[in-house]
C-alpha cells in the first residue's frame, strides 16, 4: 500500500485548539499530564481503540473533541494513501545529472597564479616595500644582556638601500621561500641603559641617542602555506636566517665619560650586538608570520554577497575598510522587468562561500588553490549535490592569473534560488517593450497572442494578458566544450487581466514547459556578454477555457514562442553581467573560454601600487603593536 506509512503514532491534545501530532510508535495522550498508552498491534487498532475511549477517563465534551481530531487525521491520511501522496525525492527537485560523475572533495572554484603573475608581485611588491621603508616607526624593543639591560625607543630608519639581489622560489608541495642579499639600513632613535659594569654605577641608568649603520644585510625565509579548519588562509614559519655583514655603532648625549667609554669599546659592543640583532631579526619575522600574520587572516571574510561588482576582501582583512556584513539585501518586487531579470536575482539573499577546501600547493611553478565555490541562501549551505569531476589542464602560456569556474556554482545559485521561489516570475505587458503589444487579446497594431491563440481574441476582447511562470525542478546549466546547454522545466499559467470594475482576473490556461537554450558567452571589456538560441520549448497543455486551443494548437506556439524567447534572452545576455573585481587590482585583457564543465578566465592584472602601500601599512600598524 502507497501513501503514509501504517507503523506511525498519532497523539492528541484535548485543550483548545486540538492538536494532533504524529511520528513513529510509542503513542502517548496528552491530556492535563501525559498518559502513555498500550501498544497496539497497528495503528488502526490504536485509533479505533481511542475513539472508543478504551484507556481513558475523559469528560465528555473532551472525548468529543478528541473524536474530531481523529477523524480529521484519519481524513488526511486516507487522502493520502489514496492519492499515493508522497514528499519530493531529489530527482523531482533536480536535475538527475547534477548526481552524477560528481564528488564532495571536488571544488567548485580554482585559483592558479601563474609564474609570470608571482614574478610581477615579486617585482611590485619589493617596489611597495621599497617605498614604504623610510614611512616606518620602529616600536619600543627592550633587550636583556649580560651586563644588564637596553631599551631603544623613538627609532627610525634614517637612510635605506634596497637589496641588491632579491628572489622567490616555490618548493613543493606548499612551500615558498624569499631571499634577499646586500641590503643596507641606518637606524637612529634613543635608548636607556642599565648596565652592571665596574667603571659605571648601575643605579643609574644611561641615556642617549643612538646611530647605527647596518651593511650587506641577507635574510632567507621559507613559508609555509596551509589553511584553518574554517578554510581561512594560514602560514606557517618554516625557515629562517638572517646574516649581517658589518654593523657601526654611535652613540652620544650620554655623558662625556660614558660617550668616550661606549666608543671605546665600540668594538666590543658590537660583538656582542651584531649576532644579538640577527636573532632578533628572525624571532620578529618568525612571530609576525606565526601569530600576527595569521591573526590577521583568521579575520578574512570567506564568504561574499554575489551582488557586489567590486570586492575589498584585503582591505577588511587588514582592517583599512570597514567590513560589510552579508545581511545587507535590497528587497525587489517580484514584478520586474525581464531584462534586469540576472541583476535582479543577483539583489537577492544568495552569498558566494569560497573558502579553501585544502591547503594551497605549488603546480609547475604555479600556486593553486580549491575553494568551495557554493552560492546558496544567506550562506547558509545545504546544497544536495557536489561538484563535477573535471580535468584541469597543466599552466600554460605567459598570462598571470587563471581562474577556473565550474558549472557547480551556476547549479548552486539555481538551485537555491529555486527553493527561495526567485525564479518564479509574473510576466505582463510592462515587463518588456517586446511584450508590450504581444500580451494582448486585441491586436492594435500588428502581432498579439489574441489572434494567434484560438478564440482567446474573441472571448476576452481588450483585455492585457498575464502569465505565471512557476520552475517545478531547479534549473540546471551545464558547460560543455565552447558552449553552455541550459534547461528550464516548469508550470505556466495564463490569465486576462480586468478592464474595468465589473470584470476579475481569469484564469484561462494552465500548461507545463520544457525549454533547451544553447548559451555562448565572452568578455566585453568588463562585462561577461552572450548570446542564446533555443533548442527546443515544448508546450503541454493541461487546462484551457479558450474555444478553438487543444494541444495541437497550443504545440504551434512553441515555434512562435521559440524565435521571442531567443531574442529576449540574446537581449538580456547583451546587457552583461559586470566581473566582479577586486578592489586594487585592474584586470587586463581578461579572456574567457567554456569547457567540459567549467569555463576559464586567463588575465593580466595590474597592482593599485597605492592601495597596495596603503595595505602594507595597515598590516604593519596591527604587527608591529605586538613587537618589542
Amino acid at each position: 500500500m502507497s501513501g503514509l506509512a501504517v507503523n506511525s503514532y498519532c497523539s492528541a491534545t484535548a485543550r483548545y485548539p486540538v492538536e494532533i501530532e504524529c511520528g513513529l510508535p510509542e503513542t502517548s495522550i496528552k491530556y492535563g499530564e501525559e498518559i502513555s498508552a498500550a501498544p497496539r498491534n497497528s495503528s488502526s487498532e490504536l485509533l479505533f481503540g481511542l475513539w472508543l475511549g478504551q484507556g481513558l477517563s475523559l469528560a465528555k465534551g473532551e472525548s468529543m473533541l478528541i473524536r474530531l481530531a481523529l477523524l480529521v487525521f484519519l481524513a488526511c491520511t486516507t487522502l493520502g494513501t489514496v492519492s499515493g501522496a508522497e514528499p519530493k525525492s531529489l530527482r523531482d527537485v533536480i536535475s538527475p545529472l547534477l548526481l552524477q560523475n560528481t564528488h564532495p572533495d571536488n571544488p567548485g572554484l580554482y585559483l592558479r597564479l601563474m609564474p609570470t603573475g608571482l614574478a610581477y608581485l615579486r617585482e611590485v611588491g619589493m617596489k611597495v616595500v621599497n617605498d614604504e621603508v623610510l614611512k616606518l616607526s620602529l616600536p619600543t624593543i627592550t633587550e636583556t644582556v649580560e651586563t644588564g639591560q637596553v631599551s631603544i625607543e623613538n627609532a627610525y630608519i634614517s637612510k635605506y638601500w634596497a637589496p641588491v639581489e632579491y628572489n622567490l622560489d616555490l618548493v613543493k608541495p606548499n612551500l615558498f621561500t624569499w631571499s634577499m642579499s646586500k641590503m643596507h639600513l641606518r637606524a637612529a632613535g634613543e635608548f636607556i641603559a642599565r648596565l652592571n659594569g665596574a667603571l659605571l654605577l648601575p643605579s643609574v641608568p644611561i641615556r642617549g641617542q643612538f646611530e647605527t649603520l647596518l651593511g650587506h644585510i641577507g635574510m632567507t625565509i621559507s613559508v609555509r602555506m596551509t589553511r584553518t579548519s574554517l578554510g581561512a588562509p594560514r602560514v606557517e614559519s618554516a625557515y629562517c636566517k638572517s646574516e649581517i655583514g658589518y654593523v657601526d655603532l654611535n652613540v652620544s648625549n650620554t655623558g662625556v665619560l660614558t660617550d668616550f667609554f661606549i666608543n671605546t669599546f665600540k668594538a666590543f659592543l658590537i660583538g656582542h650586538f651584531k649576532p644579538m640583532v640577527e636573532q632578533r631579526m628572525c624571532q620578529m619575522i618568525e612571530k609576525v608570520i606565526n601569530q600576527d600574520m595569521n591573526s590577521i587572516l583568521s579575520t578574512m571574510p570567506l564568504k561574499i554577497r554575489i551582488n557586489e561588482d567590486q570586492l575589498d576582501i584585503i582591505g577588511e582583512t587588514f582592517g583599512i575598510s570597514p567590513r560589510k556584513p552579508l545581511s545587507q539585501f535590497e528587497q525587489k518586487a517580484r514584478n520586474y522587468t525581464l531584462l534586469n531579470f540576472v541583476n535582479n536575482l543577483r539583489e537577492r539573499n544568495l552569498v558566494l562561500d569560497y573558502s579553501l577546501l585544502g591547503d594551497p600547493f605549488i603546480n609547475d611553478g604555479s600556486i593553486a588553490m580549491k575553494a568551495k565555490g557554493e552560492i546558496s541562501w544567506r550562506g547558509s549551505g545545504g546544497t544536495p549535490f557536489n561538484p563535477p569531476n573535471f580535468n584541469i589542464p597543466p599552466p600554460h602560456g605567459i598570462h598571470m592569473i587563471e581562474f577556473f569556474g565550474t558549472d557547480y556554482i551556476a547549479n548552486t545559485l539555481l538551485y537555491h534560488a529555486y527553493q527561495q521561489r526567485y525564479m518564479d516570475v509574473t510576466v505582463g505587458p510592462e515587463s518588456s517593450s517586446q511584450l508590450k503589444d504581444i500580451l494582448q487579446t486585441t491586436c492594435e497594431s500588428g502581432f498579439c497572442i489574441g489572434e494567434f491563440l484560438g478564440g482567446l481574441g474573441e472571448q476576452f476582447p481588450n483585455r492585457e494578458v498575464e502569465v505565471r511562470f512557476t520552475a517545478k525542478k531547479a534549473p540546471i546549466l551545464v558547460f560543455i566544450e565552447n558552449r553552455a546547454r541550459f534547461r528550464l522545466h516548469g508550470k505556466t499559467n495564463m490569465f486576462v487581466r480586468p478592464k474595468n470594475a465589473s470584470q476579475v482576473k481569469m484564469q484561462v490556461l494552465k500548461s507545463e514547459t520544457t525549454m533547451t537554450a544553447n548559451v555562448r558567452l565572452w568578455i566585453n571589456g568588463t562585462k561577461i556578454v552572450g548570446n542564446a538560441t533555443i533548442e527546443n520549448l515544448d508546450f503541454k497543455l493541461l487546462e484551457t477555457r479558450i474555444r478553438d486551443v487543444d494541444q495541437s494548437v497550443f504545440g504551434d506556439l512553441g515555434l512562435f514562442g521559440a524565435e521571442f524567447l531567443e531574442q529576449l534572452l540574446t537581449e538580456i545576455l547583451q546587457m552583461g553581467l559586470v566581473m566582479p573585481t577586486m578592489k586594487g587590482v585592474v584586470l587586463k585583457s581578461p579572456k574567457l573560454s567554456i569547457h567540459e564543465r567549467y569555463i576559464r578566465v586567463q588575465t593580466y592584472f595590474k597592482l593599485d601600487e597605492r592601495y597596495a602601500g596603503r595595505l602594507i601599512q595597515g598590516a604593519v600598524k596591527q604587527t608591529l603593536v605586538n613587537v618589542g
